[in-house]
């Protein structure tokens, strides 16, 4: 009996996750993931049963660690509006490869992933909004209205990050995105009156 080995396993992880971020979960071939990772094609199914299995095995570490730093850093009391913009620029970079994979994976896990992503999202932004601007209870009719900020924000977020980008591009176009959506708040919402 031939023992998997553990490097062997590692290499055709890096090169799956190459794979899936650059073609995404339809698109990628296991006989590419196999070339890239210096083995034969017929070996990577004594590790993994299939691609959905490789799939699950990268994806899976990838949505807990995401949620874990969401949970822990993602605290926005007494921060102003710069410093929140700069805890999601400085976690999209750190994370910018595992959220291209994610949402070039499978429709299921993406849809599970943004479900959540904006249901803490949204409860981040009605904080910030309220502990910014008060008087935003009072303007804010829609019940909803936090729910599409964040969901559209997110989905702008994830379509501007492209692995062909370099780490600066990607940083500016954030940032130019953040500004977009929460930049000079305070005059928008000395301005909504209806």
């Amino acid at each position: 009996m031939q023992y998997l080995k553990k490097e062997v396993k590692e290499r055709i992880l890096c090169a799956a996750m190459e794979e899936f971020k650059q073609y995404g979960y339809a698109d990628a071939s296991i006989r590419n993931i196999a070339n890239n990772a210096e083995i034969s094609l017929g070996n990577i199914y004594r590790y993994f049963a299939n691609k959905e299995a490789l799939y699950l095995t990268i994806i899976n570490p990838l949505l807990e660690g995401i949620q874990q730093v969401i949970e822990k850093d993602f605290v926005f009391d007494g921060r102003t509006m710069k410093e929140i913009s700069e805890v999601l620029v400085t976690f999209l970079m750190d994370y910018s490869d595992e959220i291209i994979v994610i949402r070039k994976g499978n429709s299921i896990h993406y849809d599970n992933f943004m479900n959540y992503i904006v249901k803490v999202a949204s409860t981040k932004v009605r904080e910030m909004m309220t502990n910014a601007f008060p008087q935003i209870q009072s303007k804010i009719q829609n019940e909803h209205f936090y729910d599409v900020i964040a969901e559209s924000f997110l989905t702008a977020l994830f379509k501007i990050l492209h692995p062909g980008d370099s780490k600066e591009v990607q940083e500016r176009n954030v940032r130019e995105l953040v500004t977009f959506y929460f930049g000079h708040m305070h005059d928008r919402f000395n301005h909504f009156d209806m």
